[in-house]
C-alpha cells in the first residue's frame, strides 16, 4: 500500500523509544548508572524529535504542495522530490492532481480566449467595469467609436464625450436610452443600455453601445413613404372631384371660351351651378377637416408629470368606461403590481391614450363571445414600468401590426384612422413608447412602456 514503509516505519521507531524507555527506568534503579542515564535520556529525546519530524514530514510535502497551488506554480515535479522517501507513491498523486489543475487553467485560458473572441467579433460596443468604473473588458468595437487605443477607466471618456458620459452616468440598471451625439465628424444616434449581474461576490456592469442612425433613417424614409402614400390619397379623394367640378362649372358658363351673355343664362345652368359650388364647399370643409386631424397628430405635447398611483388612474378609468363597458356586455378588470406603484405620467394625456384603446378593444369584442378586457400595470425584468391592455377581440392581422400607427390609416368603415397615431405621439413626448402584439381571436396586447 501507499504508506506501508511509513507505517513500518514509525513502529520501528516507536519500539525503539520503549525499548530505550525500559532501559532507562532500568537504569534510575541503579543510581550508579549516572552516565547511562544521561546517555538514555538524551537518546530517548532525540528519538522522540525524530519522530515527530518524520510524522509531519507528509505535512511538510503537503503544505508545500499547497502553497504551489497558491501562487499558481504547477510546474514543480514531485516525484523528483520524493523519489528517495517512503512518500514516492504519494508523488504520484501529487503529479495527478497537478495535470488536473494544469488542464483546468488551459481549459479556463481557452474560455477566456473564446470570450475575447466573441467580445472583439461583436459589432456592438460593449464596456464591462466594475464599481470603481475600473474597466474589465473592452472590444473592438468601443475602442473604434471612441478611436482608444485601450480604455482602463469608464471616467476617462469624459475627456472624449461629456455628454456621453453624463448619460452613462445617469443610467439604471435595465434602462435603455437614446443619445443624438456627434463624434469624429459625424452624427450619430447611440442605443446605449446598462445592465448587471454577479461574478462570484463582485457586481459587474455592462454597457452596450450601438449606432443606430442607419436603421432610423432607413425607418424614417419608409414612414415618410407611407405617409406621403396616405396624404396623397386623402387630398387626391379631395382635389380630383374638386377639379371636375370647376372645370364643369366652368362650361357651364362659357361658349367658346366666352362668357354666356344673359340672354344664354338659364335656370338649370344656375342650379347646376349651385349644386356644384356646394360640393365644392363640402369638399374643402372635408379637405379642412383632414387637414386639423393631421395637425392634432402632428402636434407637440408639453406634458407635465406627476407621480400618480397607477390604481387610481384605473378607477377613474372604470368609472368612465363603465357604461360603455355594461352595455356591450364586456367584462373589465384591473390589476395593479406592486398596489402602491406610481407613473410619472401626465394623468390627462395618458387617461386620453389609455381611453383610445379601451374603445378600440371595445369595438374589437362587438361579435366576440365572452368578451373580455384587461388593464395591468407592473415592473418588468429590466425594472421598466409598464401597462398592458388586454382583450380577446378580434384582434391585428401580422400584415397590418405595422400600420396601425400610421396617421389615417384605418380598417374601420367609420374610423378616422387618427387615433393609434395620436397615442404615440402622446407617448413619445413623454418619452414612452408603445408596442403591440395580436394573435387574432384570442389576444390583442397593447403595450405602453413608461
Amino acid at each position: 500500500m501507499v504508506y506501508k514503509k511509513y507505517y513500518i516505519n514509525i513502529i520501528v521507531r516507536i519500539l525503539l523509544i520503549l525499548i530505550n524507555c525500559l532501559l532507562f527506568s532500568f537504569a534510575l534503579l541503579k543510581s550508579s548508572y549516572l552516565y547511562t542515564i544521561t546517555f538514555l535520556g538524551i537518546l530517548i529525546i532525540i528519538q522522540s524529535i525524530t519522530l515527530l519530524r518524520y510524522i509531519n514530514l507528509s505535512n511538510v510535502f503537503l503544505t508545500r504542495f499547497l502553497n504551489y497551488i497558491k501562487e499558481s506554480n504547477t510546474t514543480i515535479e514531485f516525484s523528483e522530490t520524493l523519489k528517495d522517501t517512503p512518500f514516492k507513491d504519494l508523488a504520484y498523486y501529487f503529479t495527478e492532481i497537478n495535470s488536473i489543475i494544469q488542464n483546468a487553467k488551459i481549459e479556463k485560458e481557452n474560455q477566456y480566449q473564446f470570450l475575447q473572441y466573441i467580445f472583439n467579433h461583436v459589432n456592438i460596443g460593449l464596456i464591462a467595469f466594475d464599481k470603481e468604473f475600473k474597466v474589465l473588458l473592452v472590444n473592438e468595437s468601443t475602442k473604434k467609436l471612441f478611436n482608444l487605443k485601450s480604455l482602463n477607466n469608464i471616467n476617462v471618456l469624459n475627456n472624449f464625450n461629456p455628454k456621453f458620459y453624463k448619460t452613462i452616468s445617469n443610467l439604471s440598471p435595465g434602462e435603455q436610452k437614446i443619445l443624438p451625439t456627434r463624434m469624429h465628424g459625424k452624427n450619430l444616434q447611440l442605443a446605449i443600455k446598462l445592465s448587471n449581474f454577479k461574478l462570484l461576490d463582485q457586481e459587474i456592469f455592462l454597457i452596450s453601445l450601438q449606432d443606430i442612425k442607419p436603421e432610423l433613417d432607413q425607418k424614417e424614409i419608409e414612414s415618410w413613404q407611407k405617409l406621403n402614400r396616405v396624404l396623397t390619397h386623402e387630398i387626391m379623394n379631395s382635389v380630383s372631384p374638386i377639379i371636375g367640378l370647376t372645370n364643369n362649372v366652368s362650361k357651364l358658363w362659357k361658349d367658346k371660351k366666352q362668357i354666356k351673355t344673359d340672354n344664354k343664362i338659364n335656370y338649370d345652368i344656375i342650379k347646376q351651378t349651385v349644386q356644384s359650388v356646394n360640393i365644392v364647399e363640402e369638399r374643402s370643409q372635408g379637405l379642412n377637416d383632414f387637414v386639423k386631424k393631421f395637425r392634432s397628430v402632428t402636434a407637440n405635447f408639453n406634458p407635465e408629470f406627476k407621480n400618480i398611483l397607477a390604481s387610481e388612474l384605473f378607477e377613474d378609468l372604470t368609472l368612465f368606461m363603465h357604461e360603455t363597458f355594461e352595455e356591450n356586455n364586456i367584462k373589465f378588470t384591473y390589476q395593479v403590481i406592486p398596489e402602491n406603484l406610481q407613473l410619472l405620467i401626465d394623468k390627462n394625456l395618458i387617461e386620453q391614450v389609455i381611453i383610445n384603446l379601451l374603445k378600440n378593444s371595445t369595438e374589437a369584442l362587438i361579435d366576440m363571445k365572452n368578451k373580455l378586457i384587461q388593464v395591468k400595470a407592473f415592473i418588468n425584468d429590466n425594472n421598466q414600468k409598464l401597462i398592458e391592455i388586454i382583450d380577446n377581440g378580434t384582434g391585428i392581422e401580422e400584415d397590418k401590426i405595422d400600420l396601425i400607427f400610421t396617421p389615417f390609416y384605418t380598417t374601420k368603415s367609420t374610423g378616422s384612422g387618427i387615433g393609434l397615431s395620436l397615442s404615440r405621439n402622446i407617448l413619445k413626448q413623454h418619452g414612452y413608447n408603445i408596442d403591440v402584439k395580436s394573435n387574432p381571436n384570442i389576444e390583442t396586447v397593447f403595450t405602453l412602456y413608461l
